[in-house]
């Protein structure tokens, strides 16, 4: 069965997250993603994170998470034949796409203007921190400071204390999902018109598109939302995180008028039903423009932590499941996410033999096509495994090859000894 990007080239000078992740969007559609690395290879393959025991030399989950299925080409850059064969071997390819700094592009003579000249229909994708233009367009970015900089982190945290980051690296993410899609858009692009282009976009942009709708608002009204804690800094009325008598945790969202009198009696306070407060869906809400408003948001909230302390997470799950009137999920941590069948019936989540550790599981593609799927292509590649056979593709002598894998490890053991 044929893929979508089957036949596609890509070249990737990519590191961390925001650039690699999008390559592996483009692998798992079928594309051959050739990642070109330095001699001591992409520093994401070291960075170990949090209680990690995998035996020393496995790939650390950054690097699997950015770069599985994709072949690895071992160059320096800045001597030898790493740079002909780098520019030989986008000369030969569809996609250009890098999210290192521009003035470091341009430095190798790997510059949009410089590449394009040579090559008309070449798509040269680039993304970084803060977008192509403007100021900080150079500026360097880690994930942390592109969710300060896009108002992320201003809306998580307690109402009453500091503002925090997100859990995850939903900047650097964001950035790599809009990556992916403008390359794809830009491929069309070329189908249709038969010209290449430069595609552009960031962590910052692809932060902001993630919060269009809280963006909009303060747009739209002139007041920028705050923090709520437990609760969305958009939404009134019940929506927010409860705690049942044993500490298991729930995000309800909303409880339609055919469950409020159910949920409320089930939870051993039938007479809050009843409360004109709060006794249809709008003022539950607080959707009315009136005084009363920020009273009944004030006052519903509270009167669900009374009702979810009264049962345990097994007699609420248990409610909640029995109805379709109600949308309320407990919240799972990784691991339970991990298990979840939901997960696992479409294959967000999927084995695969990792080195160091064998048969694992690493996070599938969420991207289903019915007549052109796309498929997962191995694990992450070692160090330079495709170094000998893309330069003999090129036109490379053995000798050529050999002196820049030499060259290569040269360098790591100088590294390696300082």
């Amino acid at each position: 069965m044929p893929q979508p990007l089957s036949g596609l080239r890509v070249v990737e000078m990519g590191t961390a997250i925001q650039g690699p992740l999008a390559g592996v969007y483009l692998s798992d559609m079928g594309a051959e993603v050739i990642k070109i690395e330095p001699p001591i290879g992409d520093s994401s393959r070291f960075h170990r994170g949090v209680g990690n025991s995998t035996p020393p030399k496995t790939q650390s989950a950054m690097f699997i998470a950015g770069n599985r299925g994709k072949r690895s080409v071992c160059l320096d850059l800045h001597a030898g034949a790493g740079l002909e064969v780098t520019r030989r071997l986008i000369g030969r390819a569809d996609v250009f796409m890098s999210n290192y700094r521009a003035s470091f592009l341009d430095r190798l003579g790997l510059g949009y203007n410089s590449l394009a000249e040579r090559h008309p229909k070449l798509i040269y994708a680039v993304v970084n921190g803060f977008g192509p233009l403007g100021p900080d367009a150079d500026r360097p970015m880690v994930e942390g400071a592109a969710q300060a900089r896009g108002g992320l982190a201003s809306l998580c945290g307690p109402a009453d204390g500091l503002p925090m980051p997100a859990g995850a690296t939903i900047a650097d993410a964001a950035g790599a999902m809009q990556f992916a899609l403008a390359i794809v858009t830009a491929l069309l692009a070329r189908e249709r018109h038969g010209t290449g282009q430069k595609v552009s976009t960031s962590a910052l942009g692809g932060q902001l598109w993630l919060q269009s709708w809280e963006l909009q608002h303060c747009l739209l009204t002139g007041r920028p939302l705050h923090r709520a804690g437990s609760h969305m800094p958009n939404i009134r009325g019940p929506y927010g995180v409860y705690s049942a008598s044993d500490g298991g945790l729930f995000l309800f969202t909303l409880v339609a008028d055919s469950a409020w009198q159910p949920f409320c009696a089930f939870g051993g306070l039938p007479e809050l039903a009843e409360d004109p407060l709060w006794d249809n869906a709008v003022k539950r809400m607080g959707a009315l423009p009136d005084a009363q408003d920020d009273a009944a948001v004030t006052e519903v909230r509270a009167a669900m932590k009374r009702i979810f302390a009264t049962r345990d997470t097994e007699a609420w799950e248990a409610f909640f499941r029995a109805r379709d009137d109600v949308i309320v999920e407990r919240i799972l941590d990784h691991a339970e996410v991990a298990a979840d069948p939901q997960t696992l019936a479409n294959d967000y989540v999927v084995p695969m033999v990792l080195a160091g550790v064998g048969e694992a599981r690493v996070v599938g593609n969420s991207v289903q096509l019915s007549a052109t799927p796309g498929s997962l292509k191995g694990p992450p590649p070692d160090l330079g495994d495709a170094t000998e056979a893309v330069m003999g593709e090129l036109g490379f002598s053995a000798e050529e090859i050999d002196q820049v894998q030499a060259h290569s490890a040269r360098v790591r053991a100088q590294l390696s000894s300082a």
